[in-house]
Parts: C-alpha cells; structure tokens; sequence
C-alpha cells in the first residue's frame, strides 16, 4: 500500500483508539465481575459440550455468515493452503535464521520471564516428549512477543516497519518471514474496523495487526483462561506442532474464570461431584484439537484456555470486520477489556472430571466440506 493509504488507515486506527477510550474506558462502563458464584461448577457441569468444527475449502462468504457473525468457533483444516511457511518453517530454520538472538520468554500468565539465546531454546523444546491435554511443566515458558518499544510497534501496525531499526525478534522475524504466509484465503479482502482497513486491501503480512505473535512453545506449556485485551477476534495458524484446549461461551465467562480461580462455593469444590444443574440455553465448552496446517478462529469476547502437546510453531493475529463491530463495541461497553485468570482451568480437578464424563460429539453442518 502506499504511504498515502498507510497514513489513512493510521488515522483510522487512532480515531478508533480514541472512539473507544472515551466511549468505553473512560465512561467505566464494564460490569463489575461476579466473584465466588455458588453455581459456577453447576453450570460447567450443566454447559452443552461440543468439538470445534472442522471445515476445508470454505468461502468467505460461508466462513461469515456460518462462523464469524455467529461468534462461533472454527477450524479450517487447509488454511494454511499456498502458505510457503507450511514448507519453511522449522525450529532448525528459526535456529539458522536468528539463533544467536536473546529474545524475553513470557509464563502462562504473559508475564515477562527470563532471557534465554534462542537457539539453546527452541533445541530444548524440540527435543521433548509430546503430552496429553491437561499435563503442564511449570517451567515450560512461552515466547511469544519481544517488542523493543511500543513507538516502533506503531510504526509495524501502520505499514511503515521496514522504516524502522530494531534489534526485537518479533520485528526481525515479522520482516523476514513476509514472503511466506498471508491473509488466510477464507477471510475478507477489506473492510476492517480493526485494524483499520476501509479502502484497499488488508495485507497481514506486510502490515502487523492487533497481538500479531510468532509463538514457539514446548509440550506441557500453557496459555491460562483468558479473555483477549481488546476482545477482538483471533486467528491461530498452527504451523508445526499440536495444540488443545477449551473455548468457552459467552455466558460462561464468569463461571470459568470463578472455576479457574477457585472462586466456588465448598460445598461444590469440597465434594468432588457435582449436582449437575438446570442447562442455560446459551452455555457451550469448545474442546479443540489443532493440527499442523490447521487455523482456528476464537470468535472475539470468548474465554479460552490453550495447551502445548508437541513441540510448537504459530502465528496469531486479531481483528474485527465492518459487520461485527456494533456487536463487538456494545458487548466491549458491556463487559470492559479482557483478563487473564491466576490460575488454568485445566489444573481444577472439579473441570477435568466434568469435561471427562461429558463426551464432545462431532457437529456436522450440512453445505460444507467437513473434515
């Protein structure tokens, strides 16, 4: 895009910005949180369980009206299709690329941990044994983000990162990597609220939108229960590796995060069986299983827990189009900006037998190609 429409769609992203601040933030309009429900395992136990539906060879059309506004989550078994990182991308190439690099490690939680060579990192989670979903190393940290300074990030998320100098392996890679991965072919071309995109087309790849990452994660590793910052929609585009984990609805925010937090009545936590309670129509857990060359969307404003169970490489994005943002904005105003739990749900021994005595069945949809 030109400096021209980068400027634009810069202005566009700080009018946004400065929409929400004063419209959301500002004016304090998140519903305080209900702490210690007494039904929180109750409506866990009570939630229709499902598996995340897989689907191939979808058009953008279907992948909106199906998934997208719906706020329903996805994964599209070939989205990575006419991706080059599919054939590139492996810890022995990130290692020949940048290994000499010190690059910040992040905990479960997002919080930053120590610095590490990266080539002495990613030879040390290559080499471990996968796991089974719910067995977590305490040790296993993340990398995900190394932002050297929020300016420059400005810079990348407005189109104008090859102006900028910097040592920061998220930038380098992000520079580096352009010519091997692109905007999934089952989302729209234009037409963003975020980032902001209202004339011309939305080029990831060369433009760093919302909590772009390139993770690497070993087995055992754990994204606790969380809601995204800005409740935005994401894209997990697993490269190598596999991950698992849950997504939960809407109206189960509060119960999964009192679960995870251990924010439960005794009579509940004490006993280890639970009275299964009334279904509320709306209650749903996810379970997924994402597989190399697989992408995921987790529809915006949704609680999820994510897990390494192999040795893992994946790139993340968010956004929000054009048709989502009334809902996306008045469900914001709602219920403020996202959080991260103390604690992973997966570590509750009340969730792991709820989840283990109710079985996910396959969805099928009919008019799709599923998998």
């Amino acid at each position: 895009m030109s400096f021209f429409g980068n400027t634009w769609n810069a202005l566009g992203d700080i009018a946004m910005w400065t929409f929400e601040e004063v419209s959301i933030y500002r004016r304090k309009q998140g519903r305080p949180r209900e702490t210690g429900s007494n039904d929180a395992l109750a409506r866990l136990e009570a939630a229709e369980y499902r598996n995340v539906e897989k689907v191939s060879d979808i058009s953008v059309a279907e992948f909106s009206e199906r998934y997208l506004m719906k706020n329903e989550p996805v994964i599209i078994a070939d989205g990575l299709r006419d991706w080059r990182a599919k054939q590139i991308w492996s810890f022995d190439y990130f290692c020949q690329q940048f290994g000499d690099m010190s690059v910040q490690l992040q905990d479960a939680g997002f919080k930053p941990k120590k610095c590490v060579e990266l080539c002495a990192y990613l030879w040390e989670i290559a080499s471990l044994p996968a796991v089974e979903l719910g067995e977590m190393g305490n040790d296993h940290d993340y990398l995900r983000y190394t932002y050297d300074s929020f300016f420059k990030h400005l810079l990348f998320t407005w189109g104008f990162g090859n102006w900028v100098n910097t040592k920061s392996f998220s930038f380098l890679a992000f520079q580096h990597i352009q010519d091997h991965w692109r905007r999934p072919y089952f989302l729209p071309d234009g037409g963003y609220k975020i980032p902001w995109v209202q004339v011309g087309s939305l080029h990831p790849n060369k433009r760093m939108c919302q909590d772009w990452g390139l993770y690497f994660s070993a087995p055992g590793a754990c994204t606790r229960l969380h809601v995204d910052g800005m409740r935005t929609n994401a894209v997990l585009c697993q490269v190598a590796g596999k991950k698992a984990g849950w997504i939960f609805s809407a109206s189960l925010e509060n119960a999964a995060r009192n679960a995870a937090e251990g924010r439960v009545a005794p009579s509940q936590s004490a006993g280890g069986e639970n009275q299964r309670g009334q279904p509320h129509s709306e209650d749903r857990i996810w379970r997924f299983d994402l597989l190399p060359g697989e992408i995921m969307l987790i529809p915006k404003g949704l609680a999820h827990e994510v897990h390494t169970l192999s040795p893992s490489i994946s790139l993340t994005y968010n956004f929000v189009t054009n048709p989502e943002y009334r809902d996306y904005f008045n469900f914001k105003s709602e219920r403020g900006s996202g959080w991260i739990a103390s604690a992973p749900i997966a570590a509750v021994p009340e969730f792991a037998l709820i989840h283990q005595r109710n079985p996910f069945p396959v969805n099928t949809t009919k008019g799709l190609n599923l998998v």
